[in-house]
């Protein structure tokens, strides 16, 4: 699990099936001082986070696929939870 903020929002005109209608957010990890740190990533949001917001994100590729139904998905992560 992965400590993060949203940073910004992704985009794609194509994608594989199982991504179809589903939120994903750019995500940046926050280190112990709570700066942002390393290259964002991509994240589907199952819980309704917005910008700024800070998340835990699974990269479990299995529970991934899982979440979306299919066990071919490419995807890796997911929003887990919003942190208040």
């Amino acid at each position: 699990m992965i400590h993060a903020q949203v940073v910004g929002h992704a985009v794609s005109s194509h994608c594989h099936p199982s991504l179809a209608g589903q939120k994903m957010l750019l995500c940046q990890t926050i280190d112990a001082d709570g700066k942002l740190a390393g290259a964002p990533m991509v994240a589907i949001d199952l819980y309704g986070a917005g910008m700024h917001s800070k998340v835990f994100i699974s990269t479990d590729g299995t529970a991934a696929r899982n979440v979306v139904h299919d066990p071919k998905s490419p995807i890796r992560n997911f929003i887990q939870g919003v942190i208040d």
